[in-house]
């Protein structure tokens, strides 16, 4: 046991023991300043924070302007989303959310509301009453008040056309008038075939079998109608109007 201790007291008084020492005592404070210091502050534990602003319905330039503000940065998500809430233009998500603490100079991402999606009307000509509430309902849209009409060939209880057109883009919801025939002709007039013909010459014919000339809007031709001539109207032709009937055009442009 003296031995042992005898050369205890002879190891520790060398000078390898004594760095030996000295190199634990440095590796134990540098391991305590890594964790303890270094590391929270690549982690940002000593970086300033804030809140973040509620950005929900704003507009653009007012987002930006208040995330500049509050310190942050801010990153527009490509893709907007529909919403029947938020109107089209404005704030619709942000990420992180209103009210979360993070880092000054975090990217805030936001994405735009594009309004209430908008669809186009389907061609429900020739579909029964039932068929055109299953097609608008797919489309999203309202089958709205169900209207007496008639056609020359179109059979009672049929679909001769809708209100607004079928084309028309109008957004999810909406309501849509159907005209379903009733075979019923008393009182109204035949609506000739004006495709081809030009507009110039149609005025003098629309006098006559008592209708107005309503909209006209052109369209590029795909079978190279002439220039100025009908391509389509609206109602179409074969429909039997009540006199003063508005006729809307589309004609080549």
């Amino acid at each position: 046991m003296n031995k042992i201790k005898s050369l205890w007291n002879k190891l520790r008084n060398t000078a390898i023991f004594k760095a030996f020492v000295i190199w634990i005592v440095v590796v134990i404070v540098l391991v305590f300043m890594v964790d303890k210091l270094l590391m929270p502050a690549f982690a940002g534990a000593f970086a300033k924070t804030g809140e973040v602003p509620n950005l929900e319905g704003l507009s653009q330039q007012v987002a930006e302007s208040t995330l500049t503000k509050a310190g942050f940065k801010f990153e527009w998500v490509e893709e907007g989303r529909y919403s029947s809430q938020v109107p089209a233009g404005m704030v619709l998500v942000q990420m992180p959310k209103a009210g979360r603490t993070a880092k000054i100079g975090r990217t805030v991402k936001l994405t735009k509301s594009l309004g209430l999606r908008k669809v186009i009307i389907p061609d429900l000509r020739g579909k029964s009453q039932k068929q055109a509430d299953i097609s608008l309902s797919r489309a999203g849209l309202v089958q709205g008040e169900v209207i007496k009409g008639a056609h020359q060939s179109i059979p009672r209880g049929v679909v001769i056309r809708t209100i607004p057109m079928a084309g028309d883009t109008v957004r999810v919801g909406d309501t849509v008038k159907v005209v379903i025939s009733a075979g019923v002709t008393t009182g109204r007039v035949l609506l000739p075939n004006f495709e081809g013909i030009l507009m110039d010459e149609i005025y003098p014919e629309m006098d006559k079998l008592g209708f107005k000339v309503g909209s006209i809007k052109r369209r590029k031709s795909e079978d190279g109608a002439r220039p100025g001539s009908v391509i389509e109207t609206f109602p179409k032709y074969g429909d039997y109007l009540k006199p003063g009937a508005r006729v809307d055009f589309i004609i080549a442009d």
